[in-house]
This record gives C-alpha cells, structure tokens and sequence, in this order.
C-alpha cells in the first residue's frame, strides 16, 4: 500500500470520528459537576470508541439516539468515578445534561400543551407518538394499557438500555437512563402527577408509567 493511500486512510478515519464526536459534543456541553475536575475530552474519545464497537454508523435512527444516550450515560459516569464524584451526584448531573439538551423541543411542546384546553390530554396526544417512535415493541415490549384525557398508562416488559448496561457491566447506571426517561414529566409536574413502577433498575422484568391530571 502506497504512503499516499495510507495517509488518505487515516485522514478518512479521523473525520469519521470527528463526526462521531460532535454527536455527543451537544449533550457534553451541559455536563457539568460543582467542584470536580474531569476531562469532558474523555468522554469524547471514549464516546467514539463505543459508537465504533456498536457500529453506531449502520443502526437505524431509532437505535442510534438510544445508543447515544447509552453511551454518554456509560462513559459520563466512568469518567466521573474516575473523578473520585459520587455516583448519586453523577446521576443528576448527567440527568441534567441530557434534560438541558433535549429542552428546546421539550419547551415548544410544553408551551402549546399550557396554552390548550386540557394541557393533559394536550400532553398525551403529543408525547405518546414520541414513545412510540423511540420505544418501540422490538426493544422495550412496549404495551399501552389506557389513554385518554383522563389517565395515561403504558408498560414495558424488556429495557433496551437495561440490557445495553448488563452487557457493559454496569448495572449500577440503569437508573441514570430511568431517570432519563422521567425527563419529559420533570417540567410538566404543575399539570401532570406521574406514578412509576420500575424494576429493571433492580434487573426486573418491568416498568410503567402511570400518568394522570395534576389534582388541583
């Protein structure tokens, strides 16, 4: 093999990983942990390799945004042990990171659910779609048992990130991506009561969500 082909080689895998960080880079610019010194670079590196051992490029979308998340949440909390921070401490920041970056959408579907009606009902007509598109029946068994304007239930029998986490090791971190997932009912707590039931964290068979009207 030429030098030249060589140099072309390295050039190219080195703008595939740069592209595989700036997947990241939008979520790591919110990670941030008070009176700690860990390098969010990294994160980053560590990121890439993952994404490149999953073989993130060839994933379908739906895929790609868990492993995504997966991965930050893995490599965030090791390099934040690595830190010498506590994993609880870990867990919100890393939480707060994910919910900074998916609140611009979050606001725009938020504002229109205040402005309805019945901002609940608002609520499910919105956010069920995203939990079908996101947690599908492939990976998560995903099952909804009522939804009207008057309560919201769906369970799921497998955790597509509770087994990503089993793989890797970690089954400490599973509670990180439920706390993940009771991201969209943080901001709506004024208008929307959440009642979870989640064993994965504890390597059950189960979780559900059990929305209904905030009583007033």
């Amino acid at each position: 093999m030429s030098e030249e082909k060589e140099n072309n080689q390295d050039t190219d895998q080195t703008a595939t990983r740069e592209n595989t960080g700036k997947r990241v880079d939008p979520i790591l610019e919110h990670l941030m942990v008070e009176n700690s010194d860990f390098d969010k670079n990294t994160i980053r590196k560590r990121f890439i390799d993952i994404w490149e051992y999953e073989n993130g490029d060839t994933l379908s979308e739906e895929e790609q945004y868990m492993t995504l998340v997966a991965c930050f949440i893995y490599n965030a909390h090791n390099v934040l042990d690595e830190a010498n921070v506590r994993i609880d401490k870990a867990r919100a920041a890393i939480t707060l990171a994910l919910s900074k970056w998916s609140l611009p959408t979050r606001e725009k579907l938020i504002e229109k659910e205040k402005s309805s009606k019945n901002p609940f009902k608002t609520f499910v007509e919105q956010h069920q779609p995203q939990i079908d598109n996101t947690h599908t029946w492939r990976h998560f068994l995903l099952e909804h048992k009522k939804s009207d304007e008057k309560q919201w239930v769906y369970k799921m029998k497998k955790c597509w990130f509770a087994e990503f986490f089993i793989r890797f090791g970690r089954v400490d971190y599973i509670q990180t991506a439920c706390e993940f997932d009771k991201i969209p009912w943080e901001d709506r707590k004024d208008y929307v009561d959440l009642k979870l039931s989640n064993l994965f964290a504890n390597l059950g068979s189960l979780c559900q969500f059990d929305y209904k009207p905030k009583k007033e």
